[in-house]
């Protein structure tokens, strides 16, 4: 049995992508599994404001197309990239055990984020990050910042600011544990959608890779998945609206906390719901409608139209 997986070619997409195939190799004693590297539009063209590629999919289109064409048998994504609607053909087919979900503060001196001087340059190329970082510090000074794990690291030791906010889970993936100065969560900071997960997509009528996905799918992390894109995807929220949330499925029960901020971090409006894991989408989307009562569609749309 043959399996190609279509990746991106940074070094965390490896990462991730390997870590696919070892699961797939254990699980799958007798599987070929190779790796097709596909550079996508997001990778090629570091000129595109990272705030609109979430609307558009640019890291994943092209990984995706070539699942769709048959190139690959599956796509590796991180969740968090992922649009909340798929192609005609495709559909999400596994979830790799989540990594940690939380945002990390890297400094060049160590510093927390209370530590850091009045109006120091914090560097992000998240929408939601820039609102929650001006909600905890309305003083700071946010930088745009584009590129992989290494290029912004190396960007703040060149001085383009005085700290970065990024996913722990990357950092943690590819060794850069101790640069990291401070986890930033709950409840001040709620994740992106998906952070911290890996992401399978494969072909809708695919039963053989679906069948093979399944083997390494992590449950809670599924349910976890489901919930929390439910929630985006009934907000209208791309991947990079100002839009945070938690679920956490453990046995039998899921639980989903959701934060949607005003892009300068003035206003949000929260909430939290729970019930049976089974029920993990509906329990998104209910959380999605109350917040959306409440005023939080407005929010997405003021940031969107920015």
């Amino acid at each position: 049995m043959k399996i190609v997986l279509a990746t991106r070619g940074s070094p965390l997409a490896l990462w991730q992508a390997e870590a696919v195939r070892r699961l797939l190799r254990i699980a799958h004693p007798e599987a070929a599994v190779e790796l097709k590297i596909i550079h996508s539009t997001g990778d090629r063209d570091g000129r595109l404001d990272l705030a609109s590629l979430g609307r558009i999919g640019v890291f994943t289109a092209e990984i995706d197309r070539a699942v769709l064409e048959g190139e690959a048998d599956a796509g590796v994504h991180s969740l968090k990239d992922m649009t909340t609607s798929f192609p005609v053909g495709l559909v999400l087919g596994g979830t790799l055990a989540r990594g940690s979900a939380e945002d990390a503060l890297v400094s060049r001196d160590g510093k927390t984020l209370a530590d850091l001087p009045p109006r120091a340059r914090v560097a992000t190329g998240s929408a939601r990050r820039v609102a929650m970082l001006k909600r905890a510090r309305p003083d700071l000074e946010i930088a745009a910042i584009r590129g992989n794990v290494d290029t912004r690291l190396e960007k703040l030791e060149l001085g383009e600011a005085e700290a970065l906010v990024m996913a722990c889970a990357g950092l943690e993936r590819l060794g850069y544990s101790e640069r990291i100065a401070e986890i930033l969560g709950p409840p001040r900071f709620l994740p992106a959608v998906g952070q911290g997960i890996v992401g399978l997509t494969c072909r809708t009528d695919d039963d053989r890779v679906a069948r093979v996905l399944s083997a390494i799918t992590d449950r809670e992390t599924w349910a976890e998945a489901l919930a929390e894109r439910a929630l985006l995807h009934a907000l209208h929220g791309g991947c990079n609206a100002p839009i945070g949330a938690r679920a956490r499925a453990v046995e039998n029960a899921i639980s989903i906390r959701a934060c949607v901020l005003a892009a300068d971090g003035a206003q949000s409006i929260e909430g939290d719901r729970s019930g049976p894991i089974g029920e993990a989408e509906r329990i998104g989307r209910s959380l999605a409608e109350d917040l959306a009562a409440r005023g939080a569609a407005k929010l997405v749309e003021a940031a969107r139209l920015r």
